[in-house]
């Protein structure tokens, strides 16, 4: 939508979610397609993932664009900036790589496939542009999102002093698969401590809800009805529970708003939830392949996005091998200790002053400002 206001003779293609088909991006391929992570899942759709690369450049071919604009995913957007460099086609990453993390092999790419890397993390800018890299800070698009969610408790049929845990476990299914017994494991061991705490656990619209009853069923022994519950007055929230664990499909925002603590798998919700104001746990699993991998190469002190920007441990992280005991007495101590849960409540609103918002409308600016346009070409957006 930024990019149109700025270009509006311009029709853009690519690989498309729902926030671009609204925005009338022409899709040529689902932003499902692209929807995997670690090492095992890469491997196990590499496949799939090459014939995308070439569907993509085969439409490129037949439109010529004026130029491109990748999102993240530097895995897939690495080897397509080549092909779209190679082809003249000026290539802006819109999301930096995360090289600070795993180290600058990669840079010369940055310098040598794309136009201008346009990023979302204040910490990166000394890292991209003592290295060469045409790096700019635009801001974090979630600033955007948070100022706009206002939800009540009311809003999922939920009393107001129910003491409510917000559970992420994550968006995809291997995620799922992987974080959701955790917070099985912990409900277990919180359901005697805080027994009037309720975990409200968001499941993303991609995830199947039998993929949900499975894992349920193999951590806890009961079946979980997949007949939904639709609560609230002010707004259809979709529910299934089991004892005092409700699952609602989506609004993960709106859960992280209206909760008192969150258990949160480390990634993009981690600030999510840090700048909508609720403490947290970060807590995350991965495949013993991908975590072996990650566990020699990461290069960061921190893995949650919070304490890296904060630069120093502001949420504790349970990552791989911990103890649900541990998880459980930090849980705890923020569901229950009114100082503890404010005081970090505080740090996250220092957090909250470090980003700036309005990125994509910056991202726009940028680029128009970059580029020399031909007003009958084709923008390529992905």
């Amino acid at each position: 939508m930024a990019l149109r206001e700025h270009l509006p003779k311009h029709q853009g293609f690519g690989i498309a979610g729902a926030a671009m088909s609204k925005a009338k991006v022409n899709a040529i391929a689902s932003v499902s397609e692209l929807s995997v992570m670690g090492v095992t899942e890469v491997l196990a759709k590499i496949g799939q993932l090459r014939m995308l690369e070439s569907r993509i450049l085969n439409y490129v071919d037949r439109v010529h664009p004026s130029f491109a604009v990748l999102i993240d995913n530097p895995g897939f957007n690495f080897r397509l900036a080549e092909q779209l460099t190679m082809r003249g086609i000026p290539v802006f990453q819109y999301v930096a790589p995360k090289l600070w993390a795993w180290g600058a092999d990669r840079i010369e790419k940055l310098r040598s496939d794309f136009r201008a890397v346009l990023g979302i993390l204040p910490f990166e800018e000394d890292f991209f542009r003592t290295r060469g890299v045409n790096y700019n800070y635009v801001g974090s698009p979630l600033k955007d999102r948070i100022s706009k969610v206002v939800v009540r408790r009311e809003s999922f049929g939920i009393a107001p002093h129910q003491r409510i845990l917000a559970c992420l476990p994550g968006s995809r299914e291997s995620e799922i698969s992987l974080n959701l017994p955790t917070i099985l494991r912990l409900h277990q061991t919180l359901k005697t401590q805080v027994p009037d705490a309720l975990f409200l656990v968001p499941v993303a619209p991609n995830i199947p809800m039998n993929l949900v009853a499975d894992v349920v069923r193999s951590y806890l022994g009961h079946e979980l009805s997949l007949t939904p519950v639709t609560s609230g007055a002010e707004i259809a929230v979709e529910s299934w529970q089991i004892e005092n664990i409700r699952f609602v499909r989506g609004m993960s925002l709106e859960v992280m708003a209206i909760a008192d603590a969150a258990v949160v798998a480390s990634g993009t919700a981690t600030l999510e939830c840090a700048l909508l104001g609720t403490p947290m746990v970060v807590v995350y699993t991965m495949s013993s392949l991908s975590y072996e991998i990650a566990r020699r190469v990461v290069r960061l002190p921190y893995v949650s996005l919070v304490n890296l920007i904060a630069g120093r441990r502001v949420v504790q992280e349970f990552i791989q091998e911990f103890s649900i005991a541990d998880v459980a007495n930090e849980v705890k101590s923020l569901l229950t200790d009114h100082e503890i849960n404010q005081e970090m409540r505080f740090l996250f609103e220092d957090l909250r002053n470090k980003l700036q918002g309005d990125a994509a409308q910056k991202a726009a600016e940028i680029i128009a400002s970059q580029m020399s346009l031909d007003p009958k070409a084709a923008v390529k957006s992905r």
